[in-house]
């Protein structure tokens, strides 16, 4: 018998795989012959006519279908590419195109200097509105004028030698210039000037306090304690004090620190007198100083000399103190009481009337 050729698809139609053949395993579980090779022709059996494959339908797409034991194939997946993303050491911000970097970081500068630039003129305003009312206004007009330690001159003078008026805005007053306008003024060592709000100015003043008239050239001047020389005598002045003589003028220009340790030590001579008592009954006249820096006291209504020589004097005084208590006690007169005698100091000679 021969076998029909298949007819040929219609147009327009696929043709449909042919089946698939069984596995191996289930052809031996039925005693058939196992399963031809892939990609060979199944022989047909003996006194049987070939089949034919089943038309397929018109209009109908067949899909093919998967043999078997063999994975789905993979869903189709699509793979989208990012440039890389700029870190932040490379100065601009991610995502930021490069040439844009450099103008956002002059942008964010000029916000910055714009804010300052703002907040420092409204602080200015600010300040000279403030300035403007407090120098203005006048509920800081001075109405009270404190002035203390003064005993030589008076609040008055004391005010005005500073420039302290009553009405003048009390912030417009200079205070360290006012200080050391009142310290021009030779009797006041040093002036404090303060204001206490609203109105109120304050003035603690230190004067100077002469302890002895030193001769100089025929002219004589007022010392303090310290042996500084702060004034000329005036016609106001105090008169009833110690006078120094033997300074000239010349030893002031050429060694002023000196006269004034010089002048001290005088000062010290006339304290120590009046705590032995000798002051009290022999009242000093003038202190003399040598052209070989020794020491002549002049005390008392007789002008006794008491020639003290180098210092120290304190012990001198004090043996001073003890021979014109013996004298008194004598009724004896002396002119001259030596007290100089360095190498024995325990000595002394007293010259009579």
């Amino acid at each position: 018998m021969t076998e029909r050729p298949s007819a040929p698809p219609p147009p327009n139609r696929r043709r449909a795989p042919p089946p698939a053949a069984p596995s191996a395993r289930s052809a031996s579980a039925r005693g058939s012959k196992p399963e031809p090779a892939r990609g060979s022709k199944p022989e047909p059996a003996r006194g049987s006519k070939p089949e034919l494959p089943a038309p397929a339908p018109k209009n109908e797409r067949v899909r093919a279908s998967a043999p078997p034991h063999e994975s789905p194939p993979p869903p189709a997946t699509s793979v989208s590419v990012r440039p890389p993303r700029p870190s932040a050491s490379d100065g601009g911000s991610p995502g930021a195109p490069r040439a844009a970097r450099p103008i956002a970081r002059h942008l964010r500068a000029l916000q910055l200097l714009a804010g300052a630039a703002v907040v420092l003129v409204a602080s200015t305003a600010v300040a000279w509105g403030a300035r403007r009312y407090i120098v203005s206004s006048p509920r800081f007009a001075v109405r009270t004028v404190l002035v203390d330690g003064v005993q030589r001159r008076t609040a008055e003078q004391v005010a005005s030698s500073g420039g302290i008026e009553v009405g003048k805005n009390i912030f417009t007053l200079d205070l360290e210039l006012a200080g050391a306008s009142i310290s021009a003024d030779p009797w006041i060592e040093r002036a404090t000037v303060t204001r206490k709000l609203p109105s109120t100015v304050h003035v603690s003043v230190v004067e100077r306090e002469a302890q002895a008239l030193v001769a100089i050239d025929g002219e004589l001047y007022l010392a303090t304690r310290d042996g500084e020389l702060f004034k000329a005598l005036a016609e106001d002045d105090p008169v009833d004090l110690p006078i120094v003589t033997g300074i000239t003028g010349e030893q002031v220009a050429r060694d002023r620190p000196g006269v004034v340790i010089a002048v001290r030590r005088l000062l010290d001579v006339v304290e120590d007198m009046a705590r032995a008592g000798v002051a009290r009954r022999y009242p000093i006249q003038e202190l003399h100083v040598e052209r070989d820096g020794t020491v002549v006291v002049t005390i008392g209504k007789e002008g006794i000399a008491l020639h003290l020589g180098q210092p120290p004097y304190r012990d001198k005084v004090g043996q001073a103190s003890r021979v014109l208590t013996e004298l008194a006690q004598r009724k004896a007169n002396a002119s001259v009481i030596f007290l100089d005698n360095d190498a024995h100091p325990e000595r002394v000679v007293v010259r009579m009337k």
